[in-house]
């Protein structure tokens, strides 16, 4: 049978913001999804201080691989 492309292995790679978003909150529109998962990465002190450290820019359109290993670290797989 063949693969469900939902159920495919998440990979770390640079990801566009909404997409990773996306993964994290696959029934929310885009930019609802994109919200959330800010929301997740500010109420997440840990996390946050973490991605100041390596550099992460808030205005960027996309994360870093080792931005999103860090947020995969904190807030497990999408």
């Amino acid at each position: 049978m063949a693969e469900e492309p939902d159920e495919r292995p998440f990979r770390m790679r640079v990801y566009r913001k909404s997409e990773l978003a996306q993964l994290y909150f696959p029934y929310a529109a885009k930019k609802q999804a994109l919200n959330n998962l800010n929301r997740w990465i500010r109420r997440c002190e840990a996390l946050h201080a973490a991605l100041a450290e390596a550099g992460y820019v808030k205005n960027r359109w996309f994360f870093l691989r080792p931005e999103v290993e860090l947020i995969v670290r904190y807030l497990g797989e999408p």
